[in-house]
């Protein structure tokens, strides 16, 4: 396989090192996130800060009932101030309903910001990238890391805003109530912060390690409840050794979240204590304060209700720089894929292929996928526009790696690679693949309808567009026959269809397509006679017209080759026509012996 660990190791240096700066990178590109919604983010401080102080009401109306209107018997004023009691918390849970609105179309617009950067990131990737990254990590990072940045984004960034302003309120009255109680009261905020900053820390890599896990759950669920994973589970009989391993790997995130919540726990232990202890000492002082004759009983029972829109947001503060360090691991994880540079796009001021003629040209190519590992030495031929051009060679030869230099999943480390005179390079990765089309030995299906599939090609293709091309794959017939035709789903991978169906179903789409380079990966081997005889009949159809580069294992698809390329370790070893080749001997000779001729030859 093609692929390698690059990636994976940047990853993992990547998110321990640096930490503290990386931190206050990572927050400015948060912050950036903000900008296109501005607007949306002052409206929605407008409202908190009218929730703020409509907030200081209660505890003011309290005092004047204890105060004014219950010593003087005052009805009228008790009347309004019932009245009062009811309307302002009215008031603000309807100004909180605007402010959970707004907060949500800032949130969830930021958070749809972050998947779309995401997954053009990933797009943008080679394929050693996928070969060495597992899908459950890559949707890990989709789902799960931008899912939980929904509290970062709706709670953590508003509870900062809410409970800033409310404890900058509270304090100004507080101090116009009795400033001896509110020095007293500030004096027991420290404690609020001192833990933090220790369980942010340690919060903040059980987050990273539950991430990960949660990563490993992901892929290993993706594989194990596969169609692939069904069909091993069950041959080899492994179900209970697959259940085991899901066991493990959950028991695994299940003492992650245990130490998780535990911490938070014991964290919310402290503050709960802290909290408790502020009005206890503010009810003692305060009451030899009542006795002596320096304060009413309105102004404390008031002042202490102010406790808690001043020792809760403080609180809440403390549990904001937790969460925020917390999600912080979560952004590191993300910005990692974000920051990569993809190995493989546009050179700066590449040209767009317009008419192509379909001249395929290798100049001394060598390709290596490491430094101990050389898969292409000096490949070096030209398929003219409209040829056909066979590869073949044992196992291990470089076959699929030479088909994979032309569309540019891979760039040669020596050498150029040229379409039409055009090195690869030079020209837009857009415009290069619409002129390439690749049909392997196992095409890829989505679990949809035949109709998708095809239209996956050309998303704007007609039905008679449609039908043409299978026709010309010879695949209509069959779609023609079943209960729903085009709109039959195939199932996952398109276990649906037999190897044949599939294979004609993907020359269809390749069809409509229609590019003027096609590469024939193994196309037509590990398919019975009849199956071969039908996509030979496509192949046929197909190549007409088109340069063709076929990794053939069937002597029916390089019998009538203009060019035939043997290759062994990585180098062309011979080249020429069929009967040339074997009139030459050599290893074309072997293979066509081993694999190529008919039984009847062989014996």
């Amino acid at each position: 396989m093609l692929g390698g660990s690059s990636h994976w190791g940047a990853w993992r240096l990547g998110a321990e090192a640096e930490r503290a700066t990386l931190s206050r990178e990572h927050l400015r590109r948060i912050v950036a996130y903000f900008k296109p919604y501005w607007g949306r983010a002052a409206w929605t401080l407008l409202v908190i800060a009218i929730t703020a102080v409509l907030g200081l009401i209660p505890p003011l109306l309290l005092r004047a009932l204890i105060d004014d209107a219950l010593p003087h018997g005052n009805q009228a004023l008790l009347n309004w101030l019932a009245v009062g009691m009811i309307v302002v918390p009215l008031v603000v849970g309807l100004l909180g309903v605007l402010e959970t609105y707004l907060d949500e179309l800032v949130s969830q617009g930021i958070m749809l910001d972050i998947r779309l950067q995401l997954f053009a990131k990933l797009q943008q990737q080679t394929m050693a990238y996928f070969t060495a990254t597992r899908p459950g990590e890559i949707t890990s990072r989709l789902n799960n890391d931008v899912n939980d940045l929904q509290d970062v984004f709706s709670d953590t960034v508003l509870a900062i805003s809410n409970n800033v302003l409310t404890v900058l309120s509270t304090l100004v009255i507080v101090f116009m109530l009795e400033w001896r109680l509110a020095l007293l009261a500030i004096a027991i905020l420290p404690l609020f912060i001192l833990p933090a900053r220790w369980v942010g820390r340690l919060r903040q890599k059980i987050v990273t390690q539950s991430q990960e896990k949660k990563a490993d759950l992901t892929s290993y669920v993706q594989d194990a409840m596969s169609i692939n994973g069904f069909l091993m589970r069950r041959v080899f009989g492994n179900r209970k050794r697959e259940r085991d391993r899901y066991s493990g790997l959950s028991l695994e995130l299940r003492d992650i979240q245990i130490r998780r919540s535990l911490l938070w726990r014991w964290f919310t232990l402290a503050l709960g204590l802290f909290s408790a202890l502020g009005p206890a000492i503010i009810y003692w002082y305060g009451g030899h304060l009542i006795v002596s004759g320096a304060l009413t009983v309105g102004t404390l029972v008031a002042f202490v209700a102010y406790l808690g829109r001043l020792y809760s947001p403080v609180s809440a503060l403390a549990n904001v720089h937790v969460e925020v360090m917390s999600a912080l691991a979560v952004f590191e994880r993300i910005f990692t894929v974000l920051d990569l540079v993809p190995a493989i796009q546009d050179r700066p001021g590449a040209r767009t292929l317009s008419r192509v003629e379909g001249e395929l040209r290798f100049e001394h190519v060598s390709f290596r996928y490491r430094e101990d590992r050389t898969l292409l030495t000096d490949i070096d031929f030209t398929a003219a526009p409209g040829s056909l051009v066979a590869v073949v060679g044992p196992s291990g030869a470089g076959k699929t790696s030479l088909s994979y230099l032309i569309p540019r999943f891979y760039d040669p480390d020596e050498g150029r690679v040229l379409l039409d005179g055009l090195d690869v390079r030079d020209v837009t990765l857009e415009s290069l693949e619409a002129q390439i089309g690749v049909v392997t030995q196992e095409p890829f299906l989505f679990h949809t309808t035949i109709r998708e599939n095809l239209l996956y090609a050309k998303p704007d293709a007609t039905q008679e567009e449609l039908e043409a091309a299978c026709r010309a794959a010879n695949i209509h017939d069959l779609i023609a026959s079943l209960p729903e035709g085009y709109d039959s789903v195939v199932g996952e991978r398109g276990y649906r269809m037999s190897g044949g169906e599939k294979q004609r179903l993907a020359l269809a789409r390749v069809i409509l397509k229609s590019p003027r380079v096609l590469i024939l990966d193994e196309a037509t081997s590990s398919l019975d006679s009849h199956s071969e005889t039908l996509i030979q009949q496509a192949l046929n159809t197909v190549m007409q017209g088109r340069t063709t580069l076929a990794i053939a294992h069937r002597l029916s698809t390089i019998l009538h080759a203009d060019l035939i390329l043997v290759m062994q370790d990585g180098r062309i070893v011979d080249r020429g026509t069929h009967s040339e080749l074997l009139a030459r001997g050599g290893l074309y000779e072997q293979l066509y012996r081993e694999q190529f001729a008919p039984a009847s030859v062989r014996t």
